[in-house]
């Protein structure tokens, strides 16, 4: 009797699909990806921070940032260019679409590995380099010039180690994301490299910011150098693994008499770990030999080389790199001054002998008091006193007609050395100073003379405290944040402006500096134009008008009633004639620069938060900016920082 083949029964099936032709990594590869991923990103986040922070001291906040976003974009292309072809010349060359074994598979992780630990030994060595490179690189700082010369550091520094990550992330990415068959795995992978690569770079920005210069970058490598370190433990330990199956395969195959040679155990041996560790203890020589010989490592008073002729004449009395830069304070022997350095810029300084400011346009903010029909107007309060007691008060202008009742208060944005804040101190006029940086401040008190009795000291963000201010708190705004040949461009917005008026009482004087070109009528215009939407009357004031296309200070005087300046011969000879604040405010108003076309022209566009050009603006004004420092101090007291 014939029975009929059941369907699905246990006969023989038809051939089913084919073998995958790849599977999920192992887990010592899996986890060197995920190191791969944030170590990688940590980097390029961190160079972000670190290498224009580097460069400031010897380029200026704008020259340093100049086209490094670019540079960082076009390294990252390459570099995810480079890793997406290479990943695929791994499956090319080892591919898996020719032989589906496991053995094979093993090769393809072994090599992705090597790739990955290889890279970031690369990358831990020229970061431990940049130091060394950065010094020789400066050097040459004034034949490059402020335009070419941080790009091409840049290009030594950062972008190679910024190209060699991204080719790493991709490499690993390629491996990890390598699974044909399992698609919800896939996506939970590439959400899962996502959220790792957000959070390392959220990582890397907070470390880069919370780091010194030349210690963040050797401890960039010494991370990038650990990560590799784990990695070859990982891949040895994999291919440990690998060998291990390989043998016992090979054993088997000997036991059924299957095995024609011994060649395939011979594959699966370990190569020599012992050349592994070379870049290891290469990078960590580095990095001592940097943080011992490169004075940027050391966050100390440094003395200078007194074999280099330039800086004989020199002496640090303090040194920090804080907030904005390497902040020094140095001493000349020969003119008798004290200067204080930001990065690329000097921000202050005085004349030792008298201690008044080596740059005059500070005394531009003392007009605030003189300014008719004000109660601080020494003229007026002069006559009013004489009125009230004849017999007592002299017509005589005298040194107590500048002495105020206490009542009035100032808020000084930006403090450099503290010579208006201390002028202001001395008119009893109650200050509350507003600086970015802890160390510029600390300096102003122990080198210049700065009172510590101020009414309040914020170490704040200017644009942030004027935000929180409250209203109708000041009789006067003093407004000066030019450092590094720039300034900060969200201080001279339109709402910026609104915020300082709402804080001045509603006779209240702004005094703003603003460096550029007298002549560039462009920058002059909007400017002034952004003042006039919030104060009916203003007055302008250059440093200078001897040459009106070269970089000056420009003082704006603004206010909600009009400003007419009490500076009479009076006024002068009761400060002191052979004064320099007396010298400075005499020829002030002889200085005056025609703004009345710009205050209220409507067809000039106002600068806003969301249209702010200042910063493509100022390019120009920094390059005349930095030549000039170059003219005053000599470049090897700019490269000795």
């Amino acid at each position: 009797m014939k029975h009929k083949r059941k369907v699905g029964g246990t006969g023989p099936k038809s051939p089913g699909p084919p073998a995958p032709e790849a599977a999920s990594p192992p887990i010592p590869i899996l986890i060197s990806t995920f190191i791969v991923f944030v170590t990688g990103n940590i980097l390029i986040s961190s160079l972000s921070q670190l290498s224009p922070q580097y460069l400031e001291p010897i380029y200026g906040n704008i020259f340093s940032s100049l086209g490094f976003y670019h540079g960082t974009v076009i390294s990252l292309i390459l570099g995810a260019i480079i890793g997406t072809y290479y990943w695929r010349h791994i499956l090319k060359t080892m591919g898996t679409a020719s032989n589906k074994s496991p053995g094979n598979l093993s090769a393809i992780d072994i090599k992705v590995g090597r790739v990955l630990y290889t890279t970031l030994d690369m990358t831990a060595l020229l970061t431990a380099l940049a130091p060394l490179h950065a010094s020789y690189l400066f050097r040459w700082s004034g034949a490059l010039g402020p335009m070419w010369g941080p790009l091409l550091t840049h290009c030594v520094l950062s972008f190679p180690v910024v190209l060699l990550s991204a080719f790493a992330v991709c490499v690993a990415v390629g491996r990890i994301s390598h699974d044909l068959y399992m698609e919800k795995r896939q996506l939970a992978i590439a959400v899962g490299a996502f959220g790792i690569i957000s959070m390392a770079v959220w990582l890397g920005y907070q470390y880069g910011s919370t780091h010194r210069s030349c210690q963040g970058m050797l401890v960039s490598a010494g991370y990038s150098g650990l990560s590799a370190l784990v990695i070859k433990l990982l891949v040895g330990y994999q291919e440990d693994l690998d060998a291990a199956a390989a043998f016992k395969a090979h054993q088997k195959e000997l036991k059924d008499g299957n095995a024609e040679t011994d060649q395939h155990v011979q594959t699966h041996k370990r190569q020599s770990h012992k050349l592994r560790f070379i870049p290891t203890i290469a990078c960590i020589c580095l990095a001592i030999t940097a943080l011992y010989t490169d004075r940027t490592c050391d966050t100390g008073v440094v003395a200078y080389d007194s074999s280099i002729k330039d800086l004989t004449n020199y002496k640090m009395l303090f040194r920090e790199e804080s907030t904005t830069g390497w902040v020094t304070v140095v001493d000349e022997r020969d003119r008798g001054l004290r200067f204080m350095r930001s990065g690329h810029s000097l921000i202050g300084g005085h004349w030792l002998r008298t201690s008044e400011s080596i740059f005059g346009i500070f005394y531009y903010a003392d007009a605030v008091r003189m300014i008719k029909h004000r109660k601080s107007n020494p003229v007026s309060k002069q006559k009013r006193m004489h009125e009230l007691q004849p017999q007592g008060w002299s017509q005589k202008l005298s040194r107590q007609a500048f002495i105020g009742d206490g009542t009035e208060r100032a808020l000084i944005i930006g403090l450099g050395v503290g010579i208006t804040a201390r002028s202001f101190y001395e008119q009893n006029v109650r200050v509350d100073v507003v600086e970015i940086d802890q160390a510029v401040y600390d300096a102003a008190v122990q080198y210049f003379g700065l009172p510590r009795k101020l009414n309040s000291v914020n170490i704040m963000d200017g644009r942030l405290f004027i935000d929180e201010a409250h209203t109708g708190t000041y009789d006067y705004v003093v407004h000066d944040v030019f450092t590094g040949g720039s300034v900060p461009a969200s201080l001279f917005s339109q709402s910026a402006i609104m915020q300082l008026k709402r804080i001045l009482k509603p006779d209240g004087v702004l005094a703003m500096n603003y460096v550029g070109v007298p002549n560039d009528k462009r920058t002059l215009s909007h400017v002034a134009r952004t003042i006039g939407t919030a104060f009916p009357f203003m007055r302008c004031f250059a440093e200078t008008t001897k040459d009106l296309d070269a970089m000056a200070n420009i003082m704006f005087f603004a206010s909600a009633k009009h400003v007419l300046f009490d500076i009479t011969s009076d006024v002068l000879r009761a400060m002191g004639k052979t004064s320099l604040r007396s010298r400075v405010l005499a020829t002030m108003l002889d200085n005056e620069l025609n703004i009345s076309e710009f205050i209220h022209n409507s067809t000039i566009q106002p600068i806003t938060d969301d249209w702010n050009p200042l910063s493509d603006w100022q390019v120009d004004t920094a390059i005349q900016h930095w030549q000039a420092m170059r003219e005053i101090l000599p470049t090897a007291y700019w490269l000795n920082y």
